[in-house]
């Protein structure tokens, strides 16, 4: 490319010396831009956002946060805090946040598209050892506790879900009774026998299960039972956001460990998402991150054990980012090595267009001087044919032809001018076929043969 560059500038053509240089500074600044990237001097600004009930989710976003600020990638975030998952959700909708994180039965915003999953909750029905209620369908005509949280939006949540399964089987939401009961109110209801079970949605593992399994063993002295539901792949396609999912042999512990068998059941998640115009590099970032957080968060949060990747066919029918499921599936390209390799690309092209550009120039220089061969070859017969026996009207008609070559060639309108060289030579060679002609016409004039 190097040679390239000097052969044109040689020609002394001027566009082409500042086509060149414009096209050095440009490679100069995507280098310089390069290394800027990789010093993590400018970094992407990112809003995330998150619900308050989430357990441990305040502290999740702080460690992210911590992360981010420790590896200095190309990103930035600046935690927002919202009243409820739904306002976090049209938050992003409006385009005043670029991550958020909410629950996928609630508020799902619609530009939004999932990074990771921060923690799935399984909705399971829990009745006393000795109860006949083997299914959800057992429940119609009953009183059911429902575990209540915190705040409403949850509760509301749960309800749906409960009424979305009973739909499913036929059963309608007002044959079956529902009151809401805090943890230290569930043991003594399910004991008194006031309600035939309790509906609890949340984490395999310690949580609102596990936590509801015990109060439950301590109230009336006997394990419980744990009901799933064997079509929640059927019925998860029926509640936007839901998807059927196991809870593992023993994942809630005890000195009975629950459940006994391995357990279908619903399941909803919580999900960072991006928005969809969020870059390709700048999510599969946010994904790293948030494995990076993961690791830091075992040791001191139990909501690290449920991060996870999220899966395209988990049966929730919710897109991945697609930055994201490249860092997953091992196939992310960096903004750095996507901006070398489009220097390298451009080196590649600039050195092809150089290469065109000496062979056009060439090209274009051969015709000049072919043309100016033309003409010296053709001075040189008009030469040799002056010196020979021609009439007057002959050495007018040659002068003539003079005449054009030298307006051709000297001429300031010319397209083409001719190198130093090619016009020494025309020169000496215009003045001898002129002299030549000028000799033949004297002779004429004094007679002579």
């Amino acid at each position: 490319m190097i040679q390239s560059v000097q052969l044109l500038l040689a020609r002394r053509s001027r566009w082409a010396k500042y086509v060149f240089f414009c096209l050095a500074i440009v490679l100069v600044i995507g280098g310089i831009a390069a290394l800027v990237l990789k010093a993590g001097l400018v970094r992407w600004p990112l809003k995330v956002t998150t619900g308050p009930y989430l357990e441990g989710g305040p502290v999740f976003i702080s460690t992210l946060t911590q992360v981010v600020a420790e590896e200095r990638p190309l990103v930035r975030l600046k935690p927002i805090k919202n009243d409820s998952l739904a306002a976090s959700a049209k938050a992003m909708e409006k385009g005043e946040t670029d991550l958020a994180v909410v629950r996928s039965d609630i508020a799902m915003p619609t530009n939004g598209l999932t990074i990771a999953i921060v923690r799935r909750d399984d909705l399971v029905l829990i009745v006393p050892g000795r109860s006949r209620i083997n299914s959800f369908q057992g429940l119609a005509g009953k009183d059911v506790a429902l575990l209540k949280s915190a705040l409403t939006e949850q509760d509301q949540g749960l309800e749906r879900l409960l009424d979305a399964v009973l739909g499913f089987y036929g059963i309608s939401p007002y044959q079956v009774r529902r009151e809401f009961l805090s943890m230290d109110e569930i043991g003594q209801a399910v004991a008194k026998k006031q309600v035939a079970g309790v509906l609890v949605l949340g984490p395999s593992g310690p949580g609102a299960i596990a936590n509801a399994i015990a109060a439950i063993t301590y109230a009336t002295n006997v394990s419980p039972r744990l009901i799933g539901d064997k079509q929640a792949a059927a019925i998860a396609k029926t509640i936007p956001g839901a998807e059927p999912n196991e809870i593992e042999v023993g994942a809630f512990g005890g000195a009975s460990p629950k459940p006994e068998e391995a357990l279908g059941t619903l399941a909803v998640t919580f999900r960072l998402v991006g928005r969809h115009s969020l870059p390709e590099y700048v999510a599969g970032e946010i994904a790293r991150m948030v494995s990076l957080a993961k690791a830091r968060l075992l040791s001191s949060s139990r909501l690290a054990v449920h991060i996870e990747a999220p899966d395209p066919e988990d049966g929730s029918g919710l897109p991945v980012h697609p930055g994201a499921a490249a860092f997953f599936n091992g196939e992310q390209t960096s903004l750095l090595d996507s901006a070398m390799g489009l220097l390298y690309l451009t080196s590649i092209l600039l050195g092809v267009f150089g290469s065109g550009l000496v062979w056009l120039f060439g090209t274009w220089r051969s015709q000049v001087s072919n043309e100016g061969q033309g003409d010296i070859d053709r001075l040189i017969a008009i030469m040799c044919e002056g010196r020979r026996g021609v009439d007057l009207e002959t050495i007018d008609r040659l002068e003539d032809e003079i005449d054009e070559v030298v307006a051709r060639s000297f001429g300031q309108g010319k397209a083409k001018p001719l190198d130093v060289g090619q016009l020494n030579v025309l020169s000496v060679v215009i003045g001898q076929a002129r002299q030549a002609l000028d000799t033949r016409r004297k002779a004429i004039q004094t007679g002579e043969p």
